[in-house]
C-alpha cells in the first residue's frame, strides 16, 4: 500500500513536470492564475494522499486491519492479527503403530498388536508479540506396563505431555516456564515426528523425558551456540510427568538444575561439508528421595529392568550426555551417550545397605535419503509430494541405528535388583525405511533385534532372557 501512495504522487509530479515543458511562453503568461489555481489543487492532492499514508501506518501500529485466516501443511489452521502480535494455531499428529515380535511369544508372551501409540492435539500461539504458549495433550495408549512380567500395556489414558509459555523479550534470551522436555538428550529433544525409529533408543531410558519447571534458553552468534539451562521439580530416569509430585505424601525431592550447550562452529563458514557438524554436552543434578525410581524397556518398550520392593532413592543423582549430529546433503549422524548415578538404599532387617551405582547407555543413528533431499535433524521434507499422474513418489529414507545400556554389577551385588528377572546388559540394532509422501504423511517399517545378558522371566539367573527379535510398522497423519 505504502508504495502504491508514492507511485501516485510520482505521477502527479510528473503530470505537472510535462504540463509545464509543453505549455508555450505566451499562453502561459495569459493564463497565469488558471495556472497557479491547478497547483495548488495539485499540491492539496499530494498533502491528501500522504495524509492517508501516515494514516494507515497508525491503523498498522494500533494493530487494526483484518484478521488473517489461513491453513497449510507447515502451520496447520491458523488465526493471525493483521500486526503479528496475536496467533493461534491448531495442528498434531496422529501415530498408529504396528508391533509384532517374532520368535518370542512363547517365551516372553509378547504377541503382535496394532495401537494409537500417539494421538495428540497441539494448540499453540503468541499473546501481546513477546509470549508464546504451547499445549500438547495426548490421547494415545499410555504404554505404561504393571510389573516386569506383564506382557502387555495396561490401558488408554489422556496425558498432558506439554503445557508451557515462552517470554521472548530478548532476541537471545527465552524464558519458559510449564511442563516440557528437559534440556539433556539429543534425541528426546526432536520432534518425535521427526525421529529416525519410531521409539527414541536406549540411551532414553536414562534420561529424563519431560518435567515441570523454569528455564532460560536461546542462541548465539547466529545459532552458532544454543544453550539452555533450568530448575526443574526432578524427574526420574525415562519419566513422563511430574516428578517429585508422584511421591507421597507429598514432593520430598530437592529440585534439580539441568543444563545443555550444543556447538555448531562451522555453520557460518563456507566449508560445505562441516556446516552441519553439532557437538554438545548436557549435564543435571538434584537430590532426590523416595521410591519414584525408573523401569527400563527395550525398543519393543517391553520391559526388562526393575528395582525390588522396598529399595528407594536417598541422595544426590547425576546425569552427564557428550552428544553430537553430522548432518551433510543426504546423509544424517546421531550420536550420544548417557551416564546416569543415583545413591540408593534399602533396610534389610537392622541393617542399611547405600550406594551410588552409575549406569551407561550409547547409541549412534545413522540415515541416507535415498531420493535426494536433504537429511537433517528436523526431518525430511520431500522435494515432490507423491503424486503417480506425474511421476513423484515422495522421499525415502533409510534408517540404521545400534545402541548398548549397561547397568552397574552393584545394583545386583548389593540387592537393589534381581537377576532373575531384571537384564544386566542389552545390545541392539536396527534398520528400516521411512517413506515421506508429502510434508503431513510418512510410513515407516523398521527391524531392530535385541540381545539380553541375564533377567530370564523363567527365575533362573543364569540364563539370558530371549532375543528379542522385532517387526516395527508406522503410520503417521501431522498437521
Amino acid at each position: 500500500m505504502k508504495n502504491s501512495v508514492l507511485k501516485k504522487c510520482l505521477i502527479i509530479m510528473l503530470m505537472i513536470q510535462m504540463g509545464l515543458l509543453f505549455q508555450g511562453p505566451s499562453f502561459a503568461e495569459d493564463n497565469t492564475a488558471d495556472i497557479e489555481k491547478r497547483l495548488n489543487d495539485l499540491e492539496q492532492q499530494v498533502a491528501d494522499l500522504k495524509q492517508e499514508l501516515w494514516q494507515q501506518k497508525q491503523d498498522k501500529a494500533k494493530g487494526s486491519g483484518n484478521v488473517v485466516v489461513t491453513a497449510n501443511n507447515k502451520d496447520g489452521f491458523a488465526i493471525k492479527s493483521a500486526d503479528g502480535n496475536y496467533t493461534l494455531k491448531v495442528g498434531g499428529y496422529t501415530q498408529v503403530v504396528a508391533r509384532e515380535f517374532a520368535d518370542n511369544k512363547k517365551d516372553l508372551g509378547y504377541g503382535s498388536s496394532i495401537i494409537p501409540r500417539r494421538v495428540r492435539l497441539i494448540i499453540q500461539g503468541t499473546v501481546a508479540h513477546d509470549f508464546d504458549f504451547f499445549i500438547q495433550p495426548d490421547f494415545g495408549y499410555t504404554n505404561t506396563y504393571s510389573s516386569i512380567t506383564a506382557t502387555a500395556p495396561t490401558a488408554y489414558a489422556v496425558g498432558l505431555q506439554d503445557a508451557w509459555l515462552d517470554w521472548k523479550y530478548l532476541p537471545w534470551a527465552t524464558i519458559k516456564a510449564g511442563k516440557f522436555k528437559t534440556p539433556f538428550d539429543l534425541e528426546n529433544l526432536q520432534d518425535t515426528r521427526y525421529t529416525a525409529f519410531t521409539e527414541i533408543g536406549l540411551t532414553g531410558n536414562l534420561s529424563p523425558q519431560r518435567d515441570v519447571g523454569v528455564q532460560i534458553s536461546g542462541s548465539l552468534f547466529d545459532d552458532s551456540i544454543n544453550y539452555a539451562g533450568g530448575i526443574f521439580d526432578g524427574a526420574a530416569d525415562k519419566e513422563n510427568n511430574y516428578g517429585g509430585w508422584a511421591t507421597p505424601p507429598g514432593d520430598t525431592n530437592e529440585k534439580s538444575g539441568t543444563g545443555r550447550v550444543f556447538f555448531k562452529p562451522f555453520k557460518k563458514l563456507s566449508i560445505e561439508p562441516l556446516q552441519g557438524l553439532g557437538i554438545g554436552y548436557a549435564a543435571s543434578y538434584g537430590k532426590v528421595k523416595g521410591t519414584d525410581l525408573p523401569n527400563y524397556v527395550t525398543p519393543g518398550q517391553a520391559p526388562i529392568f526393575s528395582y525390588n520392593s522396598g529399595v528407594s532413592a536417598a541422595g544426590p543423582q547425576i546425569r552427564n550426555s557428550p552428544q553430537a549430529f553430522y548432518y551433510y546433503k543426504s546423509l544424517g549422524i546421531l550420536g550420544e551417550k548417557v551416564e546416569s548415578q543415583e545413591e540408593l538404599e534399602y533396610t534389610s532387617g537392622s541393617h542399611i545397605y547405600r550406594d551410588k551405582p552409575t549406569n551407561k547407555a550409547w547409541e549412534v543413528t545413522g540415515s541416507y535419503v535415498l531420493t535426494g533431499e536433504d537429511a537433517s535433524y528436523n526431518g525430511v521434507t520431500p522435494r515432490n509430494d507423491f503424486d503417480i499422474s506425474s511421476g513423484h513418489w515422495g522421499a525415502f529414507e533409510l534408517v540404521s541405528r545400534y545402541g548398548e545400556l549397561k547397568l552397574d554389577g552393584s545394583i545386583f551385588s548389593e540387592g537393589f535388583a534381581n537377576l532373575n528377572t531384571s537384564i544386566s546388559k542389552e545390545n541392539t540394532w536396527g534398520t528400516g525405511i521411512n517413506w515421506y509422501l508429502n510434508h503431513n504423511v510418512k510410513l515407516a517399517a523398521d527391524f531392530e533385534q535385541t540381545k539380553f545378558r541375564r533377567g530370564a522371566v523363567n527365575g533362573v539367573s543364569t540364563d539370558d532372557r530371549k532375543t528379542e527379535n522385532l517387526f516395527t510398522g508406522l503410520a503417521q497423519l501431522s498437521f
